[in-house]
């Protein structure tokens, strides 16, 4: 019995031909390849509108710092008065040739939908009251406005 022990144990262990040593096979069962193909693209879209929204804050907070700089100079005009608000450009440019007869010096410029006809500059409140209680005489609804 102790001739026929030529035999190989093959049955478990497989020898591979580059090394003596065993390795395992790990399977390819990465994140990405467990979904399927319409996922990956709503997971797609939702990181583009995160990213979006992202962006856009940081765009807004960069804007509020920019006007907050430039609003902190003090220009030697950065107040006028505003007199009225009107929907017609031509009604507001009439309403300015009357206050520059007057002697006035009026500004028109739009806002919106509106057209916005404002008197004088001024480089702080203090110097535009006068002018304002005497305009609030002839247009109700006067106030003094920064530019």
């Amino acid at each position: 019995m102790a001739d026929k022990q030529d035999y190989s144990q093959n049955e478990l262990f497989t020898q591979s031909l580059d090394s003596g040593q065993y390795k395992p096979r790990v399977p390819a069962n990465h994140f990405f390849t467990r979904i399927r193909g319409y996922e990956k693209i709503l997971l797609l879209i939702m990181g583009l509108v995160l990213l979006s929204i992202i962006s856009f804050s940081l765009g807004v907070e960069k804007g509020r710092r920019v006007v907050l700089t430039s609003g902190n100079n003090t220009d030697p005009a950065s107040y006028t008065i505003q007199v009225a608000a009107f929907k017609n450009r031509n009604l507001a440019l009439r309403q300015a040739q009357m206050l520059a007869k007057a002697g006035l010096s009026p500004l028109v410029f739009a806002k919106g939908n509106y057209v916005i006809l404002c008197v004088g500059k001024f480089s702080n409140q203090e110097s535009a009251q006068p002018l304002l209680i005497q305009l609030q005489r002839t247009y109700a609804g006067c106030r003094i406005r920064r530019l």
